[in-house]
């Protein structure tokens, strides 16, 4: 399963090829704006097609997945590198086989680094860090929308909402990979040789709204083989976002949410539930 590419959009049209990953939802005069974010970017990737733009103009409220002040705090911080490490004097080198450590090892090696800097980390927290090698390496340093968009509604003094709270939302992130240690690392260490690509793939795909292929990206392999996974990090977490979404709908404010673009697409996406219950759903 690509874990990589799920951080990357940690993100239902049936047109194949639309204008952006934009939509416009809505039930009579109440409605609201949903968008799927990819959280990092390289700065040949911006701007942001115009819908994002337009969207923001006419919302009053800014919704994003969780609490965006906290999540910058340095409590927090402090918070997220704790949970991403064990606390309990295991070591990562017990959990997993001796020839993927010494691959794990080898590529740090390749990166320059030093050896055993996983050593003490989760499998969550070394897949994080190898995102953070390969993004620098590869200069990905640009804001994703939802930052972007949240420092504007800052500025502009517009209200700004989360989906959930901050504990909640590094809970999800500390836990992955734990009880599959070896097949996670394994995966990461795959996939990471292939970031470039993969990137560049996701993009153009989520630049121009296709969510079918931004559906083959993400989420095909993810639902086949790790079931668990999809369940917790996407199907969950849709569900329980889904009641709030649907009261604002009922609120004369226009919103705009900024999601993870995995959360709304496929068939546990919250686009095909809001079309399943009723609204209109337009892909702008």
């Amino acid at each position: 399963m690509k874990y990589l590419t799920l951080i990357w959009l940690l993100f239902l049209s049936n047109t194949l090829l639309a204008e952006t990953s934009i939509w416009k939802v809505s039930q009579g005069d109440r409605l609201l704006y949903l968008g799927g974010t990819i959280h990092i970017l390289s700065p040949s990737d911006l701007p942001f097609p115009q819908a994002f733009d337009q969207a923001y103009r006419e919302a009053e409220v800014v919704v994003l997945e969780t609490e965006m002040e906290k999540l910058f705090q340095p409590q927090t911080q402090v918070k997220l590198m704790s949970g991403l490490s064990y606390q309990d004097g295991r070591l990562l080198n017990e959990l997993i086989s001796a020839e993927l450590y010494a691959d794990l090892n080898q590529y740090l090696k390749e990166r320059g680094l030093m050896p055993h800097l996983f050593i003490g980390m989760k499998p969550a927290g070394v897949m994080i860090t190898m995102l953070g090698i390969e993004f620098r390496r590869l200069g990905i340093s640009a804001d994703g929308a939802d930052s972007v968009y949240y420092k504007r509604a800052m500025k502009d003094g517009k209200a700004v909402i989360g989906l959930e709270t901050i504990d909640e939302h590094l809970g999800f992130l500390v836990d992955m990979g734990t009880g599959n240690e070896e097949r996670f690392l394994r995966q990461t260490l795959d996939d990471v040789k292939k970031t470039e690509g993969m990137m560049r793939e996701m993009v153009r795909h989520w630049k121009s709204g296709n969510t079918l292929e931004l559906e083959k990206d993400v989420l095909d392999e993810m639902r086949e083989d790790y079931p668990n996974v999809y369940q917790s990090l996407l199907v969950e977490r849709n569900q329980r976002w889904f009641p709030a979404i649907e009261s604002m709908l009922r609120t004369e404010e226009v919103e705009l949410i900024l999601v993870g673009a995995a959360h709304l697409i496929g068939p546990d996406g919250i686009l095909k539930r809001l079309q399943e219950s009723g609204y209109s759903v337009e892909q702008m």
